[in-house]
């Protein structure tokens, strides 16, 4: 589990290095240089006679290019640098490095315009590279790139068809802005430095970022431990499977009950409650209307179906009430939502049935619907028992001051803050997952893959979330809804080693759980 942080939480650790602990700045720019240098070198193993193009600007991003220049040189691997600057703008400790460059027989152009970067690659054939490095611009930067380095970054991704290794954040992204929001450069490779940052671990920055390597550059741990950090990135040997014990049976592994289904969306249904029983739960009864039992009883064999009065319509409505309510009373979860429907009758059932409901519950789709469409609700009656598991589009339903282009650039912030204003736990599906609990913690998924992009796995990931709540006997949420997250996304990552993306289905997640939990557990180091 590594900490993730923003660009002012990495210059505090890197101040307290220099400040607290007495090792000079220009020490850890020469192990991030050098940490770079090792990366590229393992990149050109293969390669005969490469050529490496380092692009620096004139801040300490630059000095770490004008280092890494110095090791691949030292290792005789024919550099050429290009600092987008004039010589007097450097300063500090990226003065000191371009000084040594200067003193060594290494190519180094000062170009400042466009007319001068094109007659430099055209005429030294620089576009014929090996490998890119892009040293311009670092995490200090706090807005749209613009001029002539703007046209530079957008000159470099036209022209060079090799690997870019971008040195700690591809330049034009922005640390703590989790989109694209204009020209940045597209690396291959992002090596980083102490931890990562918002952009390099959630979509769609973490896109332009590439492969991201984390690089120790010195700083002692004991800086790490002093600065606290609400945001975590979960890899796959954070997992661990919910416990069993010898003297267990179906009832001590938990109960869980799934309200859904409706005319045409029994599959939403099955899936959800087949999850929830596949991932381990001890006994699951789905309440669905009762004209759909039949159907519903074919469909599933290891899970319990219970018929409810329904209305006219064929939808749970208030006839359901007190059905329902015995249900409840014997659960220890609920899963609530999917395939529901949305008339006005079945959302002020979902509405009736959450009141005072103070058990943990798993809620979904429509379920999310209703609680979005009557807000005032919502405000009276949320419970930190609750997970909320909406996509992006049902978030914003919440939010509706929230447009998608600031949900795309503060999507961690948005959901600390929403679980914090609304005291639950908050699971926000997208391309990147994350967790966010009422006290602000933050926990994102680092599993997970377009595979992903096919209605029903959202239902699968809820009745995992049931699933695993409910045998972890623990109020933690934040971390057992994380570990469906991690589980649900690495099923994926394991399907697409095997299969095509595009083939996978919803029920493919039920089917490769076994191999892919087997898989993802030997991951775990040894010692846990």
């Amino acid at each position: 589990m590594y900490p993730v942080v923003t660009a002012g939480e990495m210059r505090r650790i890197d101040q307290l290095t220099i400040e607290s602990i007495g090792i000079p700045g220009i020490v850890l720019m020469e192990r991030a240089g050098q940490f770079t240098s090792f990366v590229i070198r393992d990149l050109l193993k293969e390669v005969e006679a490469p050529l490496v193009v380092i692009f620096c600007g004139k801040g300490n991003n630059g000095g770490d290019g004008l280092v890494v220049a110095r090791y691949l040189h030292v290792a005789n691997i024919e550099v050429k640098v290009v600092c987008l600057a004039d010589p007097e703008d450097f300063t500090g400790d990226a003065l000191t490095n371009l000084e040594i460059i200067q003193n060594l027989d290494v190519p180094l152009d000062f170009v400042s315009s466009m007319t001068q970067l094109r007659g430099l690659v055209a005429a030294e054939g620089l576009d014929e590279a090996d490998v890119v490095v892009d040293a311009i611009l670092g995490t200090g930067i706090r807005g749209p790139v613009k001029g002539f380095l703007k046209n530079a970054i957008e000159f470099i991704n036209d022209i060079f068809l090799c690997p870019i290794v971008a040195v700690d954040i591809p330049s034009g992204l922005i640390a703590d802005n989790t989109d694209v929001t204009d020209v940045c450069i597209g690396a291959d490779i992002t090596v980083t430095m102490g931890l990562p940052k918002y952009c390099h671990v959630v979509h769609p920055a973490r896109m332009a970022c590439g492969e991201v390597k984390i690089a120790d550059i010195g700083i002692p741990p004991e800086v790490f431990e002093n600065q606290t950090s609400s945001t975590y990135l979960l890899r796959p040997e954070d997992f661990f499977p919910p416990p069993r014990f010898e003297a267990d049976n179906k009832y001590t592994v938990g109960k869980v009950a799934v309200l859904a289904g409706s005319p045409g969306y029994t599959g939403a249904a099955t899936l959800t409650a087949q999850a929830a029983a596949k991932i381990g739960a001890g006994l699951v009864i789905l309440g669905i209307p009762e004209s759909l039992n039949p159907i519903l009883e074919q469909k599933l064999t290891e899970v319990i179906t219970r018929p409810l009065p329904e209305t006219p319509e064929h939808t749970i409505g208030k006839v359901s009430l007190s059905a329902i309510g015995e249900l409840l009373d014997w659960c220890d979860v609920l899963i609530i939502g999917p395939g529901l429907g949305r008339s006005h009758e079945v959302q002020e059932t979902i509405l009736e049935l959450l009141t005072g409901f103070n058990k943990l519950a798993v809620i979904d789709a429509d379920a999310l619907y209703a609680l979005a469409m009557h807000p005032d609700f919502f405000r009276d009656y949320a419970n930190p028992s609750w997970v909320l598991t909406p996509h992006d589009g049902e978030f914003l339903r919440f939010l509706p001051d929230v447009g998608k282009d600031q949900l795309f650039r503060q999507r961690i912030d948005l959901a600390r803050q929403f679980a914090k204003n609304h005291n639950v736990v908050l699971n926000l599906k997208s391309a990147t997952s994350l967790t966010a609990a009422p006290n602000g913690d933050v926990l994102i998924n680092g599993t997970g893959n377009s595979a992903l992009a096919k209605g029903g796995t959202g239902d699968v990931l809820s009745g995992f979330i049931g699933g695993i709540i409910c045998q972890m006997h623990t109020k933690n949420l934040l971390w057992t809804t994380a570990m469906a997250n991690l589980l649900h996304g690495y099923i994926a990552d394991y399907y697409v080693q095997k299969n095509q993306a595009i083939t996978m289905m919803a029920s493919d997640l039920l089917v490769y759980l076994d191999e892919a939990l087997n898989a993802m557990l030997k991951e775990k180091p040894a010692e846990q």
